[in-house]
């Protein structure tokens, strides 16, 4: 009897040939990602010159405001994971994602660093509850089968979203001030996010009556991989925990060291702002395709092979950077970044519920999640430190090289132990 009801409702459509609910999830999911990553997380490198300029700032001190952001959601981040688990998501969220748009429109009345460094702080609670997490959660509960394509769909928002804020806060800016820039975008935030926090997002298919999309076989393996998976306190004992801790860990430090810099570096060789914010679309746009991709190799391949093709991208496009002045180069450095850097967000949560399993994913993602904010909290103003003590960015490209290194080989190694 059981196996009948998920040959019914577990598959694509329901008997009234509806379209499974768990799509719908997907939609919201890629609102909520291009909303609060695509502009919070992807377009910042656009505001850093402008800023900086404008109040006098240096680079590093204004990119501490992101840093701190990003250590307060880290902080909340297990806190949301058993706050998701617990009570409904759709009031967890839609608090959250209030608290966000909010705290991202009012940078537009900051003149000191403290303002910015308050502000941030509740950018952080705010966006701990409005995307990676929920997000995650809610893709890894809705699908068995075609779930790496479904997170490759739900991350390639933010692509999207940079590719479409990048110019748009550029021509702002150039055309009215960076302030209007951060207003329009924090409503642009509560817009997107906050209808979907409240009338999209359901925590589970159970919450809708609902079996996880799969075949048979994938779903009896669901529960067979539930039953054998780990709780967060056994999870937070084992290698495999810390080994994905490191591996996001140093992605999470070269990808956003060199993310939100790229328009500044691009500026330093000689291109122009616009040229620049144009080259950074490309690599939003390849970034779209790059992770919806990599989340089919995933289905398809298996996450091994992903994983270390996509971290072996990931190194040549770095040390592409070195001859980016030449405009070729750093086209194909764009191109070859934006789809190698969807190894940060696209397979993190795959390779946790391979090795970890899901039975407390929510709560054992959100103690990862620290790693991930870690991670972006030292590596945006690693690089503007690095770059205010040697007027270059050269020592951290090469920094970032090593880090990816240890990464492909810590994930080998985890993986490994799975197969």
């Amino acid at each position: 009897m059981y196996m009948d009801d998920i040959s019914k409702r577990g598959m694509h459509m329901n008997s009234n040939k509806k379209i499974f609910y768990g799509w719908w999830i997907v939609v919201g999911a890629f609102f909520l990602n291009f909303a609060g990553i695509g502009i919070i997380m992807n377009s910042m490198g656009i505001f850093i010159k402008p800023v900086s300029e404008s109040l006098g700032f240096t680079r590093g001190g204004f990119t501490l405001y992101f840093t701190i952001a990003a250590l307060s959601m880290m902080v909340m981040a297990p806190v949301m994971g058993k706050l998701l688990e617990r009570y409904d998501i759709r009031l967890i969220m839609t608090i959250c994602t209030t608290v966000m748009s909010v705290s991202f429109a009012l940078f537009s009345q900051c003149r000191t660093l403290r303002q910015f460094y308050i502000l941030a702080l509740f950018l952080g609670i705010g966006s701990a509850g409005s995307h990676i997490i929920p997000v995650s959660m809610m893709i890894t509960n809705w699908f068995v089968e075609k779930r790496g394509i479904a997170m490759g769909i739900v991350f390639a928002a933010t692509g999207v979203g940079g590719l479409i804020f990048n110019p748009l806060a550029d021509w702002i800016i150039l055309h009215y001030s960076w302030q209007a820039a951060y207003l329009t975008f924090g409503l642009v935030i509560g817009v997107l996010s906050i209808p979907t926090a409240i009338f999209i997002v359901r925590s589970k298919p159970a919450d809708k009556g609902l079996l996880p999309y799969g075949s048979e076989e994938a779903l009896k393996q669901q529960s067979l991989d539930e039953q054998g998976g780990l709780t967060a306190a056994e999870a937070l004992r084992s290698r495999a925990f810390w080994l994905l801790a490191v591996i996001i860990l140093l992605i999470a430090i070269a990808n956003m060291g060199i993310l939100h810099h790229i328009v500044p570096y691009l500026t330093d060789m000689g291109f122009s702002s616009t040229t620049a914010a144009t080259l950074m679309s490309l690599h939003m746009t390849m970034l779209i395709f790059g992770k919806i991709l990599v989340g089919d190799l995933a289905d398809r391949l298996g996450l091994m092979k992903s994983y270390v093709f996509c971290m072996i991208g990931l190194m040549i496009s770095i040390a592409l950077l070195y001859g980016s002045q030449l405009m070729w180069v750093a086209i194909v450095f764009n191109l070859l970044f934006g789809f190698s850097i969807a190894v940060r967000t696209v397979l993190p949560p795959l390779m946790t519920a391979r090795v970890l399993g899901q039975k407390q994913f929510a709560v054992i993602y959100g103690f990862l999640n620290i790693f991930t904010t870690l991670g972006t909290a030292v590596g945006v103003p690693l690089s503007g430190f690095i770059y205010d003590a040697t007027k270059s960015y050269h020592m951290a490209f090469a920094l970032y090289i090593v880090l990816c290194f240890i990464a492909t080989a810590a994930g080998i190694a985890v993986l490994k132990r799975k197969e």
